[in-house]
């Protein structure tokens, strides 16, 4: 098994094992906090429901006790209210009364005129249950406990209370159950309970319509005083019970923000809201929960797993909202909730070891390449220092140790010291100053007469954000074989070069004595064998016309051949140029190219007659004729004009057509042999040559050739 599967094996092991762990601690209730406070937050973003227009609130307010009297109250206004909401569905008093009072007789006659009373009964820390008073018999009764958190927030109640031998609907049952005619579905009572507990039975997790005076509130004592008719109360439930701040039991509910805690009758009167409309918070199984918190763990591990460190955090923070988004709509319009917060831990768990699993790949894979580039840094033949602003060595190679005992690192060391400390002035350290604040790269050779070597030093600076320079990277190379092989290849060049002006000495001094031989003995004959051939045509008879006609085609014949041997002669070394000078015989050649090809040719001369050293001669004049050739062959210009000037120190030949101009491709062209031969006689006298082309315009040849006074 490879190194990296067994490491992904073991963070999938130490994944479930922390999942499981999730779990258990989910299961003992660790979460139960978090879990609450986002239940709580759905009610507050949710916000408010429509309620049940018919549950009123008869409020025993501040209003009421400065009209009736201080709190108690007589039971004498219990039963004057019972008759002014006598068309009323049901009336429930949040109101113990299990003492006996003068007024009940009062009471219990209002109680049974009416019919459908509900009074409330109290579960004591004893586990006695307090009634209402017998006085008051026959009643329905509720117990009127709610279940309140740690955190002091009703959540739930439980509509069946088992104590002992007794069975007590909730307060909010009692009602439902008196205006329906039914009963609410109850779990059996087990009877082999223990005597000194409570049984809890039929939770319903209550689902509240708003924040606090979601239900209407009307004032107790308004109602005795007839401010409401009685019509007003038919089909509606009226909640009796006291919301005077100080006075009864008020709670916090999950729109609680402000501490402001909601009275018990109005608690009530939101879980019989509920139990009408059915529509209490239905809690998912902790069998669910877990089911689908281990696959969406699972599904996430390997999504974390076959993606980047970045790609997963998104994905692990859209999973997170897409959860959250998904549990709040099932709350809001399901009325569906769905504890999150083991969700939120396992997927932030998975991603934490996915990350840690990808970090220790990460740091295995950067300390394999941290070994591979060690073993390079140090296998390099190039020499790699490292130095500080002050040339204190941070790193080096291998091959760097050696060097740095050669005479000429201690000199670039004390150089770049004297530089970095101002010891320098600036003139002299301007260049590698600027150079390394710029980053470039910059590059010096030295020659170290104790190994005989040549090296090339680099210097590549290293700069902060903020654009200082922090260090300075030497590689220092061993140049020495390079250096001999340019020394050898500028040897052979120079070779080459001088063998090419040979060759083309004895070229131009081979065409000279061809064109001499030609003139010279064959010119000569020629004129001889004319002279002969016309003193022998006078002797003929005058009546031999056909052998005056075959002698003066022969004379004609004659004569078009020296005319040859002259353009012969001329085109191997025009005679012009020895006897003239440079100036007539590139005039004279400009008139032949006009003549020859039709294309106007202008000359200028600076001075007006120019005449060089016979070498530079004949350079001149073999470089002007292979320029006019490429004007006539490929231009396609109809003007040419020629520029020849000479100064102190250099003759200046320049060529301008109005062609359509030669091409990149045309001057880089190895094939192109006229442009090569011009080149190589401008460096034969180390001179220089720019040929620049505009398309639809022209071409520029310049060239430039060194001259002495005493070679003109």
């Amino acid at each position: 098994m490879s190194l990296a599967r067994s490491r992904t094996l073991r963070y999938i092991f130490l994944t479930v094992i922390g999942i499981c762990f999730i779990l258990f601690i989910e299961y003992l209730g660790f979460f139960n906090g978090l879990n609450d406070y986002l239940y709580d937050l759905s009610f507050r973003i949710r916000g408010p429901l429509n309620h049940d227009q018919n549950i009123v609130v008869a409020a025993i307010d501040e209003k009421t006790l400065r009209h009736l009297g201080m709190w108690p109250l007589k039971r004498l206004y219990y039963a004057r209210l019972l008759d002014a909401v006598k068309s009323a569905k049901a009336v429930g008093f949040d109101i113990i009364m299990a003492e006996p009072s003068q007024d009940d007789d009062l009471l219990n006659d209002a109680m049974n005129r009416h019919g459908r009373v509900i009074l409330p009964v109290y579960v004591r820390e004893s586990l006695n249950v307090s009634y209402p008073s017998a006085t008051l018999s026959p009643y329905k009764t509720g117990h009127i406990h709610i279940e309140q958190g740690i955190d002091g927030v009703a959540r739930t109640v439980f509509h069946t209370l088992h104590i002992r031998d007794q069975s007590l609907p909730s307060f909010s049952a009692a009602l439902f159950e008196s205006v329906r005619d039914t009963a609410l579905y109850r779990d059996d009572y087990d009877n082999t309970a223990r005597s000194d507990s409570i049984i809890q039975r039929n939770p319903m997790h209550v689902n509240y319509y708003g924040p606090v005076g979601t239900f209407r509130h009307i004032s107790f004592y308004d109602i005795l005083s007839g401010a409401y008719p009685l019509s007003y109360f038919s089909d509606k439930i009226v909640l009796v019970g006291m919301t005077t701040p100080g006075l009864g039991a008020r709670m916090l509910t999950p729109f609680t923000e402000e501490r402001n805690r909601m009275s018990g009758v109005e608690v009530h009167a939101h879980i019989l809201n509920n139990l009408f409309d059915q529509n209490e918070i239905r809690f998912v199984g902790p069998f669910i929960r877990w089911t689908v918190s281990i696959l969406l763990s699972v599904l996430f591990f390997i999504l974390f797993l076959r993606t980047d460190g970045r790609k997963a955090m998104l994905i692990w923070l859209a999973g997170l909202g897409i959860l959250s988004a998904f549990i709040f709509v099932l709350f809001s319009s399901r009325h569906i909730w769905y504890g999150p917060a083991i969700l939120y831990l396992n997927l932030s768990y998975v991603f934490i070891m996915t990350y840690i699993l990808r970090l220790e790949r990460m740091g295995k894979l950067l300390l394999h390449a941290k070994e591979e580039w060690e073993e390079t840094f140090n296998t390099i033949d190039d020499a790699i220092i490292i130095h500080d602003r002050q040339f204190n060595i941070i790193r080096a190679n291998t091959s760097a140790s050696s060097l740095m005992k050669l005479p000429f690192y201690q000199t670039m060391k004390n150089d770049y010291i004297k530089i970095f400390q101002e010891k320098v002035p600036l003139k002299e350290k301007e260049p590698l100053l600027n150079a390394l604040k710029k980053g470039d790269v910059f590059i010096t050779e030295v020659f170290e007469p104790a190994v005989n070597k040549f090296y090339e030093v680099k210097a590549i600076p290293q700069t902060s954000g903020r654009g200082e320079m922090v260090d300075v990277i030497h590689v220092i190379r061993d140049i020495t074989e390079r250096k001999q092989t340019e020394q050898a290849i500028r040897k052979n060049q120079e070779q080459l070069r001088n063998l090419a002006a040979y060759l083309q000495k004895v070229g131009e001094a081979e065409r000279t004595n061809i064109a001499r031989e030609i003139h010279d003995e064959l010119g000569q004959a020629l004129t001889v064998l004319k002279m002969d051939l016309s003193l022998l045509r006078k002797k003929w008879p005058e009546d031999s016309i056909t052998l005056h006609e075959r002698t003066d085609a022969m004379l004609s014949l004659i004569d078009k051949t020296i005319q040859s041997v002259k353009k012969i002669s001329t085109e191997l070394r025009p005679g012009l140029l020895d006897d003239l000078g440079l100036s007539a015989a590139i005039e004279w050649q400009s008139d032949e190219f006009q003549k020859r090809t039709g294309i106007r040719c202008t000359v200028v001369t600076d001075p007006s007659e120019i005449t060089l050293d016979r070498e530079r001669n004949t350079a001149i004049f073999r470089i002007l004729q292979e320029t006019l050739t490429n004007v006539a062959r490929h231009a396609e210009a109809t003007e040419v004009h020629i520029h020849l000037q000479k100064s102190i120190d250099q003759i200046e030949l320049q060529v301008v057509d109005n062609g359509k101009g030669i091409t990149q491709d045309q001057l880089t062209n190895p094939q192109s042999f006229g442009l090569l031969g011009i080149r190589e006689r401008v460096t034969i006298f180390g001179g220089m040559i720019t040929i620049t082309g505009v398309p639809g315009k022209g071409t520029t040849v310049i060239v430039k050739i060194p001259v002495d006074d005493q070679e003109s």
